[in-house]
């Protein structure tokens, strides 16, 4: 527990100091080796873990079953590890690899970017990286569209979604996204985005819809619930509610990112419904959210305090936000204890 908080702190105190391009740069280079040794060289940490490891270990490399495949990425990625004769270690490493610089690219757009990784890490590094591989790759090409978004190149945003849902069919649910770059946002615009491309996001995910059903919605497999899916969920509302109250603020600070904002606060009301049906759900639903969420919380101190030196003060709120949520999700968690602790590595 304590090596997580700790490194939470390093990253949170980071965040606060305001740098040079050329420290920051310094900084990229040294997280990223950071993160991609923590989370990439890991042993028997996780939960999904051993799942992962013995998927590997019975993988049989043959390309021929490609096509019929659901979710491609995720399968080509492992083979090709595999017929290089490496161990599963490098399937975790390659993941991270990927999964932080995309994390690192989109921060980029951030003007406290630091500070951006830091609230980061309990939920998108920690519980997302260090577990669910699959869906963490498809969060790594969700960044990339973002990113994309960002610098509004409408097909670059198709295509990383796309990508993704060959790790995670669920991402391409997004896929609307993509029409709502560089324009003046309106409700109409966004139900006119879903219209016209969640029929073809739908028919992308066809094959995984009776899964998800008979998992989320009529659990044939057992009752499925995820205690800490209510406290996550309550940080993408507040954080949205908070947006809401000063979003004229956020748009003349943010032109660029204000459609991504604002979709995606919409979108963390949009899952309290989904939360009475089903908890894993939203569970897994949330990972796609947390990066604006966060992206959000990291960016309100400047729209709410004019005072520049307060809205820096301001920042160490997120922070205390993310700190609470990371000591009692490992103080009453029991997969938090269970899956997390101890820490252990290949290199230890």
């Amino acid at each position: 527990m304590y090596i997580y908080i700790f490194l939470y702190f390093f990253l949170a105190m980071l965040g606060l100091v305001t740098w040079s391009r050329g420290q920051t740069e310094f900084i990229y280079f040294i997280l990223y080796i950071l993160f991609v040794l923590f989370v990439g060289t890991r042993f028997d940490t996780g939960c999904d873990f051993y799942t992962y490891f013995w998927r590997f270990k019975l993988l049989k490399t043959d390309f021929s079953s490609l096509t019929s495949i659901t979710e491609p990425g995720y399968f080509l990625f492992s083979v090709l590890i595999k017929k290089a004769g490496l161990d599963f270690v490098w399937v975790n490493v390659f993941g991270a690899a990927i999964f932080f610089y995309y994390v690192i690219k989109f921060s980029r757009n951030h003007p406290r970017p630091l500070l951006l990784i830091a609230l980061l890490f309990p939920l998108l590094v920690i519980q997302l990286s260090m577990s669910g591989l699959r869906q963490a790759l498809a969060v790594a090409f969700l960044f990339g569209a973002l990113d994309a978004f960002i610098k509004g190149k409408r097909t670059a945003i198709v295509i990383y979604i796309l990508i993704g849902s060959t790790f995670h069919q669920s991402v391409i649910i997004l896929l609307p996204i993509a029409l709502m770059v560089g324009r003046t946002f309106s409700l109409i615009r966004v139900i006119g985005a879903i219209v016209i491309l969640m029929p073809v996001a739908v028919y992308l995910l066809s094959d995984r819809m009776d899964i998800y059903q008979d998992r989320y919605i009529e659990e044939l497999y057992g009752e499925m619930s995820s205690g800490g899916a209510i406290f996550r969920l309550g940080l993408l509302i507040l954080t949205a509610s908070v947006f809401e109250l000063y979003r004229k603020n956020m748009a003349r600070i943010y032109p660029k990112e204000y459609n991504l904002m604002r979709v995606f606060s919409l979108v963390s009301f949009a899952l309290v419904p989904v939360m009475l049906v089903n908890s894993v759900a939203v569970h897994r639903l949330i990972y796609y959210v947390v990066p604006i969420q966060v992206y959000i919380l990291a960016a309100l101190p400047a729209a709410i305090f004019k005072s520049r030196r307060v809205g820096n003060l301001a920042g160490l709120v997120p922070i205390a936000l993310y700190a609470a949520y990371l000591v009692v999700w490992f103080s009453l968690s029991r997969h938090a204890n269970i899956c997390y602790v101890p820490y252990d590595s290949y290199l230890l």
